[in-house]
Formats: structure tokens, C-alpha cells, sequence
């Protein structure tokens, strides 16, 4: 069986998809490209991150209606997720909101967006933006990792030492933590030991003369933190990577170069091209992100080097050596000579004709030939004949085998949307309204619709092309790999060198993320979500456990009002519900199945459920220099330590490691789960717990209530919900755990009920381990550091495995559950100052003035809007960014100012 349904996976897999709407056959090399629009990349805790999401396909960048559903991640410096949005998308356009709280933990946070369909292609398909939470006072405690310090113990063996706070993480107090140490030429991993109640101590021997080591404090619960603290002022890192892949002898190469400091960030850097014999030859200099290119007339009898002149982060003089000169190879390059594209290949290695393909998103636009003249070729291709963006030019030999690369960025004015915005006044006063008209149109095309964004806001908190935007994301930053720093400044009006700029980042920065076609990754296939849905199996009872094909099965969810869906299930067991849309945080769902005849039948009904993908957070490296005071006090530290060390061995005290008291022998079965929460304290058999059941028990609490009171507690509500309480401590929370899973929060209404004819065991788990981790998996919405550190598990083991739904309260063949569903679009505030109010004198002191998430142009292209100043007088700007129904891009910044008006 399980062959032959592998056969039938794989075969389904080779044949077209076709959508459920409009039976367009889907490609599965196409990934969807995901932005969402921020208001901003720094945020007070008092304010809301409203976003525009836009999914769209990766080819034309035409809205997508292959996905309907949008998942978006709020994930906080601890590397957890805080807050999860179910986003829907309608035409690929989709808003939504998180908020901050004043118990938030300032630091960097990371916010993610994925579709189901994406999960295909790995995590470069998601969309990632880190934003930084800042509190109104500077918080001074300690962070997770301080007082690091490098020692020479002796000559050859230096030591590095600091304090460990994992508490500052959230993370409870755990025997040790894990610290992964990287210096580049080697890693290591090692485990801390706590020293006292929430300090642990590091002291890790380390090679000689590392310029930098960077430690990465990992807790058993998942939290991390890293910091990188630089030794020896490392030179700064200066790679060059050549236009041809290759320097090659003969030829007038075209190098480009990057430099980059120890935080991974550009420097900008000033310097000189010598030859083997110490000469100069050529001199570069960067821009302000590190980036640039030169040339050299290369000779393979002569070495090259670079050695910078001037930087602000260089503190000793380093030379640097430039890629080897081979002797043979090709080169493509590539220019602009105003409205058209220049290509020119050079190669003494190649003799005939060659080709020249230029395509861009996956799409072939022209394909070249011609004989190459004394090792030349040269071709003007017009700018306007190719899209917007980058462009990849692949040269080919004349048998069409791939010998080089270049990726170019064309500009194409007939692919953007212009944009024009008019403001009833330059200047306006406290409080005072704004009122705007917009046109969109497109270059030699009829007006079309489209979805625009408007965004008014402090100049003073705008990113100023520090950040991204829908021209960045859509043209730049999804094409390539890595991080793009300051990925809009390369479309900026005041930009003269943007070109150069261009040019130097894909010489540089050239690998592609969306290389076609783009390969599935990993075992499992994820189908396009065009709605909320409900999909799972049939099967037969225990312990068969057989898929059942062509049985009925219903559905009825339990929102506003109830709905009832019904289907039968296919060949392979399987049934699948696309559901009415409904907003909220969770819906109750009920689900009820019947043999081919109609009849209840004791089956087991299996909903599929889908992890969240791996968080893969990159935190920001704080880079900190060794102290040489700090040095010296922690070397008399370390002096004086032991010394009192050999005091206490004379006087007979011995000094004893943390004593760890190793755990009873565990079955293989409930290994895993012990490991994860705990030994339990108490174990009630399920024999035990049905002779102690009373002809008036209704369900498993009744029986621990009267039975077991010594034990544990039940808390009554008057809507008949109870909750059990583990009696111990000073009445910490009690989590509940049915076959080794956690419950969700909405699940616990289940447990009360549970026949005791279904248990096999209830364990008791006093102050359970990692119960922060556990505690944030149930009440995910809770702020870490305002989790409980300590609490209790109640953990109850069924007969085969059958669960909370296991149970004689519902017929034969009935599931009860709750789903997630689209999260509520939160509404933009801002007070109307058209009438006289109360709240008319009191300071309005907003910096975002108005978010219009999604307005649509009418049939000539124009829409209007309106709003209402605060009282921050200043520079402001309006920030509009467009995208039509044929993937056109359009975006606009327009400046206006609040004044104080003159008494």
C-alpha cells in the first residue's frame, strides 16, 4: 500500500496543477513573490505596525490569485513567534496589523510572510523585514550576554570569560545552557553550568590571535542570542570578483569589489591597484556601502594586489591579493550607451560563432549570434525591448553550453506607473486637513486599475531609502540572494551615481534567488490555499486503523451563524473542506462521518495539521573591544579565585561541581515525553482511576476532584469550564498534556469529559521543564518576559493513542476541534478635527498621520483622499506606492509641511 501510494504521489507530481477557480494550469517552477509595505523599520511601544501585503506571480509580477491565504509571523529578539496574522488575500492584495505592548522587549524583531504555495521552494521564498522595538527610558539591565574578556593564561593559551543572563531571554532557570562559539576558521560547542541562581559563567580556551569570535547563548527552550566581541581589530574583509568570473591575460578587465566589515556591513574604502613589482596601476573607491569596480590591463606573467589608503574603520594597513591572471577564458560585459544596452564579448578562447541569450524572471526576450572578430563581438541591444529590472545575459558557446554570465539592471520607463499627487496647499497648520487627487498612468497605455497604498507620515521617521519599497522589493531585492543594504537607495531621484551604484552591486552581489526553474525543495508538496480550510483522513477503528473511501462525511462550523458543508471521501480516504470566510482568533468546528450506507460507524477522523516553518533569525552582531582595564581586572579576579582555591584545600574544604541527580530508568515509550517535560511526581493507573469512578461520575475531573483532592484542584466556572490545578507551590499555572502533546488553549474544554474507560495513566509533573517554552506554545500572545518561570504538568496517556476526542460523550464517528481563521483587519485611527470636540485641545502627537491601506483608481485613473494634521509641526511625507492588475510598479514620495501658525 504504501508503495503504491508513493507511485501515484510521484505520478501526480509529473501532470499539470490546475487552480480551483479558473483551471489555469499552474507551473510548479513559478514561486509567488511576497511583500509586505512597513510604515516604518523603528517602532515606540505605543505604536501599531500596519502593513499592505502583495503577493504576486515571480514572472510579470500580475497579482496572484494562486494563493488566497497569507501567513504573517511577528517573531521577537528571542526568536520566538509573539504574534501570528491569517491574512486574507483577495487579487494578491491583503492589510493587516500587529501591537506592541509596554511588556514587550525592545530589540530587533523580526516580521515574515509565507503562502502555503511558497513552502515549496524553501525559506529564501518567504518575505523577511527586521524592525526595532525602542522603549520611551533606557532600560539598564543586564543583557544575556556581558563583562566578556580575553586573557592570556600563559604564553600560547588565552581564555575567553564573560557572564551569562539566559533569564533575560525568558528563559527558567535551567542546569546549563548551550554556547555555540564561530571564529571563522573553526567552531565549537560547548555547555555552561549555572553558577548561582540566574548567572552562568563562561571560560573557554581559544586559539592565539583570533581577530574576532562571535558566541551564541542557546537555551533548552529555544531562546538565542548572540554577540560577536573583536579581539585583534580585524582588517577589514575586501573581496574582488571580476566581470568575467576570471582575470584574463591580454584583456582590459573589469573588476568589481566590495568591503565589508566585521558586522557584515559595507565600509567605505579608498585605494590602490599595484603590480608585482609594488606599482600603481589603477585606483578604486567605493560608495558609502562598500561597493565599486575598476580596471586593469591584465598580464598572467605579474600578480596583482590592492592595499586601502583610507577608511574610516581601518586601523592597520593591509594588502590584499587579487584573483590569479589565467591566461585563456571569455568575458562578457555589459553598458549602457543612453537608450540602449552595449554588449561586448572578448575572449581568446572561444574561435567561432557564439550566442547570447538575455532573459529575465524565468522569461527568454532575445537570443544572439554572430562570429566573433579577432576575439570580438560587439552588440547594441534597445533598453526599451526588455522589462524592467534585472536582466540575465548568459554567453554561450556554438553549441549553446553556458561560459559566462552577467546579470544587468535596464530601466524601463513603459513598465512603471507614473504617479501624479497634488496637495490643496504646501504648508498647513496644527490640525488642519489635507486633501489630495491622484492620477496614475502608464507610458503608451490605457489607464488601468490599480491598487494604491498612501502613507503620510514625519519625515524625521521615514527610512529615507534605508528601507524597502515596492521598486526595490519587486526589481531588486527579490531577484537577488543575501542581505541588501539600504535596498531603495539605489532608486532614488537625488541618486547621481545610481547607475554606477547598480552596476557595482551585481557585479558584487550577483547571485540570483529566483534562478528558473526554480526547484522544489524538501518531501512534502504544499497545494495553493485558495481558502480557510479543513482537509484530514478516514480510517477504520483501532487497530486497523484502514483508510475508508467514498463514506460520507460533515461538516459544520461554528461561527457568526453555522454552516454546514458535506462530501464523500475520495479513493485515498481523504477529505477536503474550503470553508466561508470568518474572521476571529480560533473557530469550534464539528466534524461527523457515516458509512456508504448511511450509518454511524465507529471511525477515526484525522485533521492535518501544518507546523510553522523554522524561525531563521539573523540577529545583529554588537560588536564589543576588549578592555584592556577590564583585562587586567578580571586577570586578578581569576588570580585571587585561586588562591582562595588553594586556601580551601589546605583547610580541608572541598569545592564541589552542581550535584546532578541522574533519573530513573524510563520506557522507551514515554522517553521522549519525560525528556521534554519532566518525571512525573505521581502516577494514577488507569485501573486504579476506574475503581475509584462512582455510578455519578460524569468524566475524568470528577473523579481526581473527589478522589484525588490531595493532588489536584478543579476550578469551576459559571459557563461550566473547569480547570485543573496542580496543588503544590504558591499556586503556579497547571498545563495539560494528552499522549505526550501539549494541548492548545482552546482543547481544554475537551479534558473534563474524558471517560475514564480511555485512560491508561494520569502522571503528575511538578514544576515541569522549560515551562516558559511551554507555557508561550499554549499562550503564545503572553510577553516572555512576563511568563511564568515555574508551573506544573498534568499529563494523561490514553488507550492506543485515541486523545482528548476519544471519548463517549460524541457519537461514533465525530470529531470536535477548533481552527484558525482570517485574523480581523484592525482599523486605522485618526481623530477628525471638523467639528469642535473634547478632545479637540488635547496634543495630538502622532508621527504616522494617515494609512490607507488599499484604495483603487477609478476607470481614468484617479482617486482622492483626505485626512488631518496633528500638532508635531515639521516636514511630512505623503509615500505612495501603486501596483496594477497587469504588474506594473508605481511609486511616489511628495513633502508637505505643518507650520505653527504666527498670532
Amino acid at each position: 500500500m504504501k508503495i503504491w501510494y508513493n507511485l501515484i504521489y510521484y505520478f501526480l507530481l509529473s501532470l499539470p496543477i490546475f487552480s480551483q477557480d479558473n483551471n489555469n494550469i499552474i507551473d510548479l517552477s513559478i514561486a509567488e513573490k511576497i511583500y509586505l509595505q512597513l510604515h516604518s523599520n523603528a517602532y515606540a511601544m505605543d505604536q501599531d505596525i500596519w502593513f499592505k501585503a502583495i503577493v504576486t506571480n515571480s514572472e510579470n509580477h500580475i497579482p496572484s490569485n494562486l494563493s488566497r491565504v497569507l501567513y504573517v509571523d511577528l517573531i521577537g529578539p528571542n526568536e520566538q513567534i509573539i504574534a501570528h496574522r491569517l491574512v486574507k488575500l483577495t487579487q494578491g492584495i491583503g492589510t493587516g496589523s500587529f501591537e506592541f505592548n509596554k511588556d514587550m522587549p525592545t530589540g530587533r524583531y523580526l516580521i515574515r510572510a509565507y503562502t502555503q504555495w511558497n513552502r515549496n521552494f524553501g525559506n529564501d521564498f518567504m518575505f523577511k523585514a527586521y524592525v526595532d522595538l525602542y522603549a520611551p527610558t533606557q532600560n539598564n539591565d543586564k543583557a544575556p550576554i556581558e563583562a566578556l574578556s580575553v586573557l592570556e593564561k600563559e604564553h600560547g593559551r588565552w581564555n575567553v570569560t564573560g557572564q551569562l543572563w539566559p533569564k533575560k531571554m525568558g528563559s527558567d532557570n535551567e542546569r546549563q545552557v548551550q554556547v555555540y562559539l564561530d571564529w571563522g576558521k573553526d567552531k565549537d560547542t560547548i555547555k555552561v553550568n549555572r553558577k548561582s541562581r540566574d548567572l552562568y559563567t563562561l571560560d573557554y580556551e581559544i586559539p592565539e590571535k583570533l581577530d574576532w569570535i562571535t558566541l551564541t547563548l542557546a537555551t533548552g527552550q529555544g531562546l538565542r542570542h548572540t554577540k560577536t566581541i573583536v579581539l585583534n581589530n580585524p582588517p577589514i574583509d575586501l573581496q574582488f570578483l571580476p566581470e568575467g568570473g576570471d582575470i584574463i591575460h591580454g584583456f582590459r578587465n573589469k573588476i568589481g569589489f566590495k568591503a565589508v566589515g566585521v558586522d557584515g556591513k559595507g565600509k567605505m574604502v579608498q585605494g590602490e591597484v599595484l603590480d608585482g613589482i609594488g606599482q600603481k596601476i589603477a585606483t578604486f573607491k567605493s560608495n558609502h556601502l562598500g561597493m565599486g569596480f575598476f580596471f586593469v590591463e591584465a598580464d598572467s606573467t605579474s600578480t596583482y594586489s590592492a592595499k586601502i589608503v583610507y577608511s574610516d574603520s581601518l586601523e592597520t594597513e593591509v594588502t590584499y591579493p587579487l584573483p590569479k591572471v589565467v591566461s585563456k577564458g571569455s568575458i562578457l560585459s555589459l553598458g549602457r550607451a543612453k537608450d540602449k544596452i552595449r554588449i561586448q564579448v572578448e575572449s581568446n578562447y572561444l574561435n567561432d560563432r557564439v550566442f547570447i541569450k538575455a532573459s529575465c524572471r524565468g522569461t527568454d526576450y532575445y537570443l544572439m549570434e554572430g562570429p566573433l572578430r579577432e576575439g570580438r563581438l560587439s552588440y547594441h541591444l534597445p533598453s526599451s525591448k526588455l522589462p524592467e529590472g534585472v536582466i540575465v545575459f548568459t554567453l554561450m558557446d556554438e553549441e549553446r553550453i553556458p561560459v559566462a554570465e552577467r546579470l544587468y539592471f535596464n530601466e524601463s520607463e513603459h513598465d512603471r506607473l507614473d504617479i501624479s499627487l497634488s496637495t490643496d496647499k504646501k504648508h498647513y497648520g496644527r490640525k488642519e486637513a489635507t486633501k489630495l487627487d491622484i492620477e496614475v498612468s502608464g507610458k503608451g497605455s490605457a489607464p488601468t486599475t490599480t491598487d494604491l497604498s498612501i502613507l503620510a507620515i514625519n519625515k524625521e521617521h521615514w527610512h529615507q531609502g534605508k528601507g524597502e519599497t515596492i521598486r526595490s522589493y519587486f526589481l531588486l531585492t527579490s531577484e537577488l540572494r543575501g542581505e541588501l543594504e539600504e535596498p531603495d537607495y539605489y532608486f532614488r531621484e537625488d541618486g547621481p551615481t545610481n547607475y554606477n551604484d547598480l552596476d557595482a552591486l551585481l557585479l558584487t552581489q550577483g547571485w540570483r534567488r529566483y534562478k528558473h526553474p526554480i526547484r522544489r525543495q524538501g518531501g512534502r508538496f504544499y497545494w495553493p490555499q485558495q481558502a480557510l480550510e479543513i482537509k484530514g483522513t478516514l480510517r477504520t477503528g483501532f487497530p486497523k486503523r484502514e483508510l475508508v473511501n467514498g463514506a460520507d462525511i460533515s461538516l459544520v462550523t461554528f461561527g457568526e451563524a453555522p454552516s454546514f458543508y458535506a462530501q464523500e471521501t475520495d479513493s485515498m480516504g481523504r477529505f477536503h473542506f474550503l470553508l466561508d470566510d470568518a474572521y476571529g482568533k480560533r473557530m469550534k468546528v464539528l466534524l461527523n462521518s457515516k458509512d456508504q450506507e448511511g450509518k454511524k460507524t465507529n471511525y477515526t477522523i484525522l485533521m492535518d495539521t501544518l507546523n510553522r516553518p523554522k524561525v531563521e533569525y539573523e540577529p545583529i552582531i554588537s560588536v564589543e573591544k576588549v578592555d584592556p582595564v577590564a583585562r587586567a581586572v578580571v586577570k586578578a579576579q581569576k588570580e585571587r579565585q585561586k588562591t582562595e582555591a588553594i586556601f580551601d584545600s589546605l583547610y580541608g574544604v572541598t569545592q564541589l561541581d552542581e550535584v546532578v541527580v541522574e533519573g530513573y530508568r524510563l520506557t522507551p515509550e514515554r522517553q521522549k515525553a519525560y525528556k521534554q517535560f519532566g518525571e512525573p511526581d505521581v502516577i494514577i493507573e488507569g485501573d486504579v482511576l476506574r475503581s475509584k469512578e462512582k455510578k455519578w461520575s460524569y468524566g475524568l475531573y470528577s473523579i481526581l476532584m473527589f478522589e484525588y483532592g490531595d493532588q489536584v484542584t478543579i476550578e469551576q466556572f459559571s459557563d461550566g469550564f473547569m480547570l485543573a490545578h496542580v496543588i503544590g507551590g504558591r499556586g503556579e499555572p497547571t498545563l495539560l498534556v494528552v499522549d505526550g502533546k501539549l494541548l492548545t488553549k482552546e482543547e481544554y474544554e475537551f479534558v473534563p469529559q474524558m471517560p475514564p474507560g480511555i485512560v491508561e495513566s494520569v502522571e503528575i509533573i511538578k514544576y515541569a521543564k522549560f515551562f516558559v517554552k511551554q507555557y508561550l506554545t499554549v499562550f503564545p500572545e503572553t510577553d516572555p518576559l512576563e511568563a511564568p518561570t515555574l508551573g506544573h504538568i498534568i499529563s494523561v496517556y490514553t488507550k492506543g493513542g485515541v486523545g482528548i476526542h476519544g471519548t463517549d460523550r460524541l457519537a461514533p464517528g465525530t470529531m470536535e476541534s477548533t481552527i484558525e481563521i482570517f485574523s480581523p483587519e484592525k482599523e486605522f485611527y485618526a481623530p477628525k478635527y471638523d467639528r469642535p470636540a473634547e478632545d479637540s485641545q488635547k496634543p495630538d502627537l502622532r508621527s504616522v498621520i494617515h494609512w490607507a491601506p488599499s484604495i483603487k483608481t477609478d476607470q481614468d485613473g484617479k482617486a482622492s483622499a483626505s485626512f488631518y494634521n496633528g500638532d508635531i509641526p515639521g516636514d511630512y511625507l505623503i509615500v505612495v506606492e501603486a501596483i496594477s492588475e497587469d504588474g506594473r510598479i508605481g511609486y511616489l514620495e511628495k513633502k508637505y509641511s505643518v507650520e505653527v501658525e504666527d498670532y
